[in-house]
Formats: structure tokens, C-alpha cells, sequence
């Protein structure tokens, strides 16, 4: 009996492998017909029979499939199921040991991803950011080393007021440790001095030992790891989550505590809900990370003058124009940090109205006060010719000076813009 029960089995496993071959020889031929739902319809029968089956039957099934499902390549959506099922091939095969249809594979997946790559730039390029946040979605799916397309599909997202897709992607990027840092490779054209960027340094060291281009250069692109927490801020913000926001930034700062976009991306909401102290406490901690930013220095200089601060608002306006001799804003600053220095003299001239000595001995020190001024206002002129606040700063300082051919030559530009 035992053994009539093994000849039923051998017989029954004997029917269904000639049923698979038969039914995917009957596939193939409909798809060299270009008969393709003929062919996927026929797949569909051998599907159930498939556990059972030998390594090279399935492995000519996942082969089948992919080609019937991509048919004539005139469908996207079949071209990307098309693809699926070509990534499931290439893990069978090497799962088995097999490279039997891996160069056709992998050649199919590398257009497919290229393909939708440009599909994806083209559409954020239209602004049809919800379409460019699909395709790069896709494109990372695809290819999971190319993890710069989450990041842009985050992005598009983002600008897609899709703000929950958006927060979903990029902490995804976090989760992957995804910093966005790469080497960029670059050297002056021979002909025009402009810059040329090169795929690898191999390719320009190439063009510079050929002397076609000079002063080779190897950069690293900055951390996009803060970039990623504002925007997951920023995304919470516009949901109108602001507690949210900060959480982000904060868990984000535990794992890149030295980051400076994060630090910076912290202050500036704090500096959009209106909180000044902890977005100047920011501002301090950015430039402990990185000193020589003079816009750091120019922002706490903003925020100090607005609480009161004066000398600590003048040396931070001071710091900026040092690290940045054109701040052409910092130097109107300066001036108006040190103009503030009249306004208690003002007050004192105010109450000795009847004195009039004493009166004319502070007029003299509010002329001192604007003589100090002077030069700042200027040089920011100098640095941008066309400031119409400068410009009727200075018409006012000249007056009250009494340098009448300054004024009268500073009214004649305001006259002439």
C-alpha cells in the first residue's frame, strides 16, 4: 500500500511539472506573438504550481512574466510592474546562483530608473511637484543607493503642501543616517576660466593632464542633515504643529548635536513664533559651532539692538563687518547703534530748554555723536549707491552738521534713482 501511495505522489508531482513546462512554452510562444495578455493569462495557470517546481522552471517563469507584463514598453504603469517583476528575478537568480537573464535585467532596471529619473526632474521642473515626488519615490525604490531621490522626493512633497508625505520621507532620510554629503569634482576651463564639473577624479585629472582645464578641485558638499529637520519643522509649522516642529529638531540634535544648520534651523523658529531670547541663545550657539559666519554676527547684532543691548549689538555688528568688509548693512548698523547714543542726550537737551548753556554744550555732544556716525552711513553707501534709507539718512546727518554742499549733493542722487 505504502508503496502504490509513493507511485500516486511521483505521478501527481510527474503531471504538474509537465503542466508547468507545457503552460510556459505556451507563454512564450504568445509572447514572441506579442500576444501579451495571452501570455499573462497562461503565466497565471503555472503560478499555483510553482512551489513545488524546479529552480530553472521558475526561474523561466519570473522571466516570462517580466517581459509579458511590459508588452510593448507603451504603458508606464505596465513598465514599472515590468521592473518589479525584473527585481524579483535578479534576487531569484541570485538567491540560486544564476546570472542566466541577470545582464537583461539589470540593463531593463538601469533605463527604467534613468527614464524615470528624467520623467521626475521634468515634472518638478513643470512644478507638478506631486507627479516629481512619485517618480523620485520610485527611482530610490529602484535603487536604494540613490538615496538623494528620496530626499528630493521629500522635497516635492513639500512644496506639494503635501506635508505628511513630505515629514514621512524625510524622516525615512533620518532614519537611513542619509547626511547628503558627496565629493564634487571640479576645475577651471583653459579657455574662459569658468569652472567645469566632472563626474569622478579620474575623469578630471584626465582633462587637466590633457591641459584642458587647471586648478582641479575636490569639495565636499555640506550636511543636508539639518536641512532635513527644518523641513520636517517647517512641514509641522505649516500644519500648524510648532511643538511638533521643535520636537523634530530637538531628536534630531541627539544624534547631530554639533550640526549647524540644525542649531540654526532651531533659532529660526523660535525666531518665528517670536520667542527673541531663545532664538539669540540660538544665534550664540551657531557661532560657537562656526565663528567666522558673519551673518551670525549680523543677526545677533539685530536682536541685541532690539532688546537694548547696545555695546554688545555694536561689537556684534563690528564682528560682521570684520569678517565681511563689503556688509554693506552692518555698517548702516553700526550707525544706527551708535546713533542711539542721542537719544538720552535728547532727553537732557528737552529738559534744559530755558538753560541755555547747558543746552549748547549737549547740542556739541550730539554733533560729536553724529560725527562718530558719519562714516559708517557712508562707507554703506559706498558698498550700495542706490540705498534710499541711506541716502536720507545721510541728507538728515549733513543738515544737522551743517555740511550743506554734502546734503545738497546726497538730495540730488535721492532725486536722480
Amino acid at each position: 500500500m505504502k508503496n502504490k501511495l509513493s507511485l500516486l505522489i511521483m505521478l501527481a508531482l510527474s503531471v504538474s511539472v509537465f503542466a508547468q513546462k507545457k503552460e510556459l512554452k505556451e507563454a512564450e510562444k504568445s509572447l514572441k506573438k506579442k500576444e501579451y495578455t495571452a501570455a499573462i493569462e497562461q503565466l497565471k495557470v503555472v503560478e499555483p504550481l510553482l512551489e513545488n517546481a524546479k529552480d530553472k522552471l521558475k526561474q523561466k517563469y519570473y522571466y516570462l512574466k517580466a517581459k509579458s507584463i511590459y508588452g510593448d514598453g507603451e504603458n508606464r504603469e505596465n513598465t514599472k510592474s515590468a521592473a518589479i517583476a525584473f527585481k524579483e528575478l535578479i534576487a531569484f537568480e541570485k538567491k540560486i546562483g544564476s546570472d542566466k537573464y541577470l545582464n537583461e535585467s539589470e540593463v531593463f532596471l538601469s533605463d527604467f530608473i534613468q527614464e524615470t529619473a528624467k520623467s521626475g526632474s521634468e515634472s518638478y521642473g513643470d512644478k507638478n511637484y506631486k507627479q516629481a515626488s512619485i517618480q523620485f519615490e520610485e527611482v530610490y525604490m529602484f535603487s536604494k543607493k540613490d538615496t538623494s531621490f528620496l530626499d528630493n522626493a521629500a522635497l516635492s512633497a513639500y512644496y506639494d503642501n503635501d506635508y505628511d508625505r513630505s515629514i514621512m520621507l524625510y524622516k525615512k532620510l533620518l532614519e537611513l543616517e542619509y547626511t547628503g554629503i558627496f565629493k564634487k569634482f571640479r576645475a577651471k576651463n583653459v579657455v574662459d576660466n569658468e569652472y567645469l564639473n566632472f563626474g569622478t577624479k579620474v575623469e578630471m585629472d584626465r582633462q587637466v593632464l590633457m591641459k584642458v582645464a587647471i586648478e582641479p578641485e575636490v569639495i565636499m558638499t555640506k550636511s543636508r542633515t539639518g536641512d532635513i529637520a527644518k523641513n520636517i519643522a517647517l512641514s509641522y509649522i505649516a500644519k500648524g504643529d510648532d511643538q511638533a516642529a521643535l520636537d523634530a529638531i530637538a531628536k534630531a540634535k541627539k544624534s547631530f548635536p554639533n550640526d549647524y544648520t540644525l542649531v540654526i534651523s532651531e533659532a529660526n523658529i523660535y525666531y518665528k513664533l517670536g520667542d527673541n531670547e531663545k532664538f539669540l541663545a540660538g544665534l550664540k550657539e551657531a557661532i560657537s559651532i562656526q565663528p567666522n559666519d558673519p551673518q551670525l554676527y549680523y543677526n545677533v547684532g539685530v536682536i541685541t539692538l532690539e532688546e537694548g543691548y547696545l555695546e554688545e549689538s555694536l561689537e556684534s555688528f563690528k564682528k560682521a563687518v570684520e569678517l565681511k568688509p563689503d556688509y554693506a548693512d552692518a555698517y548702516n548698523n553700526i550707525g544706527v547703534v551708535i546713533l542711539e547714543k542721542t537719544k538720552p542726550i535728547i532727553d537732557e537737551m528737552n529738559e534744559n530748554l530755558s538753560n541755555f548753556k547747558k543746552y549748547d554744550e549737549l547740542y556739541l555732544k550730539q554733533k560729536e555723536v553724529y560725527k562718530e556716525a558719519l562714516p559708517y552711513f557712508e562707507k554703506s553707501l559706498e558698498l550700495q549707491p542706490n540705498s534710499e534709507g541711506t541716502l536720507n539718512t545721510l541728507v538728515g546727518l549733513y543738515e544737522l552738521l551743517e555740511m550743506y554742499d554734502k546734503q545738497k549733493e546726497t538730495t540730488a542722487k535721492i532725486d536722480s534713482l
